[in-house]
């Protein structure tokens, strides 16, 4: 059983978010309190010692990175309940956090309570490394600049700049840094194109997307790209008026 508390300013969406989990998840998660401010937040989490934060993003004039700023030891597990953000939800999604959106569906609750009852000790404490990179992620700067990669030891986190390119291998994808290493990651190259895809990133051929800012050569003659570590790619026929509009 995990233990779980809901800080939100809004009544109704506490309300709604407690009574789907009594309702739907009451043998796997039980929710030990509510609070509806950043210092009720935390009074909460001092008494109960939960093992699960669902979090709003925006509470009046505070935010739930007040909250986690403000606690030393985040010795649980952070849900993040909010109304669209685009920036926020992009945060979470680099730093491979779970996150539910308004109105909160059953269908988003159950996978994302699933995941929390298959992970380990290990995950959890991985859990508080990802919460670090958020928080720095959704700086006061609002600028994205790390992300987590998922593999099969856990994950890893890179710099965004130092990525090269990604290299698809069925359900799984090569990363290639500046440094030279490989991270193979369990998620497909559909994933983190759609990912990346803002931050300079372009898939080029069926099984390659590009960091633009690593390019240092195009070749019209036989479409290939040139990269910063000297390897030359395939630009796909079909991509190629795209990959010129966005490299040129």
């Amino acid at each position: 059983m995990i233990k779980a508390i809901i800080i939100d300013d809004e009544e109704d969406a506490r309300f709604m978010l407690r009574s789907l989990i009594e309702r739907h998840f009451a043998d796997k998660v039980e929710i030990a309190g509510e609070a509806d401010s950043v210092s009720g937040g935390i009074e909460m989490i001092n008494r109960h010692k939960p093992e699960l934060v669902f979090l709003d993003i925006r509470m009046n004039r505070e935010t739930g990175f007040d909250l986690l700023k403000a606690i030393d030891n985040k010795d649980f597990e952070v849900v993040f309940v909010t109304a669209y953000d685009e920036y926020a939800v992009n945060a979470f999604r680099f730093s491979a956090m779970g996150y539910l959106m308004k109105p909160v569906k059953i269908s988003a609750l159950r996978e994302v309570i699933e995941s929390l009852v298959k992970k380990s000790t290990e995950d959890r404490n991985d859990a508080r490394k990802r919460l670090k990179i958020l928080i720095e992620n959704y700086g006061s700067d609002r600028k994205i600049s790390k992300l987590v990669i998922s593999n099969m030891e856990g994950f890893r986190v890179v710099d965004i700049e130092e990525i090269i390119r990604l290299e698809g291998d069925r359900n799984y994808t090569n990363f290639i840094l500046r440094d030279g290493k490989r991270i193979l990651a369990t998620k497909t190259l559909g994933d983190y194109e759609q990912l990346l895809n803002e931050f300079g990133f372009f898939r080029i051929h069926q099984s390659t997307v590009v960091n633009l800012r690593h390019v240092t050569a195009f070749h019209r003659s036989d479409n290939m790209v040139e990269m910063v570590d000297g390897t030359q790619h395939a630009v796909s026929r079909l991509r190629k008026a795209a990959f010129l509009e966005r490299f040129i």
